[in-house]
């Protein structure tokens, strides 16, 4: 025959409200995850949700063990179909999505209930796997208190004390995690920084292909792209802010192509004006905007590609923060070999137009530099207008089009019929994608990029000097480009680009904030926090002198509360510590046993013991006496309880 539960209590369906809270806390917990995974599971989980909560409203507690594992079965396979497992990232966390969902289902006792809640703080911990935001982290610590409020409410206690209690509870922990974040020694990166294979990888918001609307469709958007911070306060000029990305390097007569990942030239080292600056960047794809033209060593994980462009050696989903050195010039030396050049010179057979009208602008100019003058100069004066609506130009003839019937166009119609024009007059050319400008936030001192700064120009190569010189003829059209999107559009489109609010910059500068010391508070950062506090960086001797210290301050309002609440529960604590080893753990009516009843049941089952009954005389007396007992009193009666409750285990 099974023995009846200690704890009655927890065996007994919850409320119906209650069970609805839980529910309500489930749905909260799950919100972020609801927005990274495919709409399907979503949906599902939302059908799963609404069920559960109709069989609550309906008086059914739980379900039986087939319709369960029938659910179960369905969410693992639709998890499959779906992300092609149900393990790793995206796969697990799905699938831990669903199976927490599917356990309400067979939730009838508090007990069971309380479960569920417990599993809710694993759905709460995998969030930041896809999402390191400091929004998510606002939201974690509201769906840590909401996990916390349940549990009490679930345990009996009523909303208002069952707030109060979470609040308090929270408050008194969050000293202590704060040191152990600091404190535990930090790996070289992130632990949610998860590799990515190259089917599952995430796609850069540049293309890895260029035909006219692919930057004018991006900077539509808004996205954030990446913060950075200069060495020494240096303050760029804006003209000095090209962030290079992917050079295509191939055009087929319709669009243009990137050079694959893995292609690499003959570039020499830049000259001129060196600087040091910090990115927190998204790493998609491998695709690392930095400045041009990168310089020094490299991160590790990071190397120079073709075009000295840089890219991740294996791309990791999550914030990636970069020390990197860049020289602020427009030129890159390079020593073309016969093949090389052959590449950059390659066109298709069309555009007859303006292959025509680059021999026209080639025959004065006795040097290339004139040549590409003559070219910026017809963009000047030919009435070109720069416009993110610019009339379509599809086709193989798009770039004739363009230069002889519309001549509207945003950056990528300027880059690429400025690169089929220097083709066509021999001179190897190409393309550069990327980012130009950065808006600086003044609050945290940072500059951020936007996916509104995306930006298309072309580089060419000078045989004169052996060497790429970076030519923007977008700026022969719209000067004011460097400057910043919004001032280089007409007014009639300016509307189609946002441009950051006062509330958005403080908004920004918390973000800042959060990635450099939150998200990506790594060996690095912990260094440059101890050696600000004067402790000469992070080893184990300011180990030894900053945790204890910092881990007994932290310990101080739970020791607070610890003694408050042992002093103000020491009478009732200690009699039912004595009452448990006295008499049966399994009796329900434990709880209830008075002090009288125990001298009862004690003197009808054994001999009566004469410390136990003046224990319970002076019990009376201190807790139920004309005058309230003092705390000394308390703590030594509550001494004495203990230890003659340990001669009956």
């Amino acid at each position: 025959m099974p023995q009846p539960s200690p704890y009655p209590f927890l065996t007994q369906p919850p409320p119906p409200k209650t069970a609805l809270t839980v529910l309500a806390a489930l749905l909260f917990a799950s919100l972020p995850l609801l927005f990274s995974l495919p709409p399907v599971i979503t949906l599902l989980f939302a059908a799963l949700m609404l069920i559960r909560g109709a069989l609550l409203f309906a008086g059914i507690g739980k379900l039986p063990a087939l319709p369960n594992a029938a659910l179960a079965l369905m969410a693992g396979a639709l998890v499959w179909t779906q992300l092609g497992t149900v393990f790793g990232r995206e796969g697990g966390v799905a699938f831990l999505l669903l199976m927490v969902v599917i356990k309400a289902f067979e939730s009838g006792s508090r007990r069971d209930w309380n479960v569920l809640l417990l599993a809710m703080l694993f759905l709460i911990g995998s969030t930041v796997l896809l999402d390191q935001s400091l929004f998510v982290g606002v939201w974690l610590l509201f769906a840590l208190l909401f996990v916390s409020v349940c549990l009490a409410v679930s345990n009996g206690l009523d909303r208002r004390e069952a707030l109060r209690f979470s609040l308090v509870s929270l408050a008194m922990t969050l000293p202590l995690a704060a040191v152990l974040f600091v404190g535990v020694p930090r790996m070289d990166e992130p632990l949610w920084r998860i590799p990515q294979s190259a089917q599952a990888q995430a796609k850069t918001g540049l293309s890895d292909t260029l035909s006219p609307g692919s930057i004018s469709n991006l900077v539509q958007s808004n996205e954030w792209v990446a913060n950075i911070t200069f060495s020494d306060g240096l303050t760029p000029a804006p003209g000095q802010l090209y962030w290079r990305a992917i050079v295509m390097d191939e055009f087929d007569g319709t669009r243009w192509l990137a050079a694959p990942p893995f292609a690499r030239d003959g570039a020499q080292p830049p000259r001129g004006q060196t600087v040091s600056y910090q990115m927190i960047i998204r790493d998609q794809n491998g695709a690392l905007p930095t400045l041009d033209y990168p310089a020094g060593a490299l991160p590790q994980g990071v190397d120079r590609r073709l075009g000295d462009t840089v890219r991740a050696g294996r791309s990791r989903e999550g914030l990636r923060r970069l020390d990197l050195q860049a020289v602020l010039t427009d030129t890159l030396p390079h020593a073309l070999s016969e093949a090389e050049y052959r590449r950059y010179t390659r066109l298709p057979d069309n555009n007859p137009q303006t292959r025509a009208l680059a021999a026209v602008l080639a025959k004065p100019a006795n040097t290339e530099s004139e040549y590409i003058q003559n070219v910026l100069n017809h963009f000047r004066s030919k009435g070109f207008r720069y416009t993110l609506q610019p009339s379509p130009t599809a086709g193989t003839d798009s770039i004739d089009r363009f230069m002889f019937d519309t001549k509207q166009g945003f950056c990528e119609h300027y880059a690429q019929s400025f690169t089929v024009m220097m083709r066509a007059a021999g001179l190897p050319a190409r393309i550069v994608t990327g980012y130009l400008g950065a808006e600086y936030n003044a609050q945290a001192g940072f500059w951020q990029i936007r996916s509104k700064d995306a930006h298309a120009w072309a580089e060419v190569w000078l045989p004169s000097k052996q060497a790429w010189l970076r030519i923007d003829p977008t700026a022969a059209v719209s000067g004011a480009r460097a400057q910043g999107i919004s001032q280089a559009l007409p007014q009639s489109e300016q509307a189609l680009v946002s441009d950051g609010s006062a509330l958005s910059q403080w908004r920004d500068a918390g973000q800042f904030y959060w990635q450099q010391w939150v998200v990506n508070y790594d060996q690095s950062r912990q260094n440059s926090l101890f050696a600000g506090m004067g402790l000469g960086g992070f080893n184990l001797k300011t180990l030894l002198l900053f945790l204890p210290a910092a881990l007994g301050l932290a310990l101080l309002p739970l020791l607070r509360w610890w003694l408050k609440n042992r002093e103000r529960d020491g009478f009732q604590s200690g009699f039912m510590q004595l009452k448990r080893r006295l008499l049966d753990e399994s009796d329900e009516t434990l709880a209830a046993v008075t002090p009288a009843e125990l001298r009862r049941r004690l003197t009808e089952s054994s001999s009566p013991n004469p410390a136990i009954e003046r224990l319970l005389q002076d019990y009376e007396t201190l807790r139920y006496g004309p005058k309230p007992a003092a705390a000394r009193e308390e703590r030594a009666w509550y001494r004495r309880a203990r230890k003659i409750a340990r001669r009956y285990r």
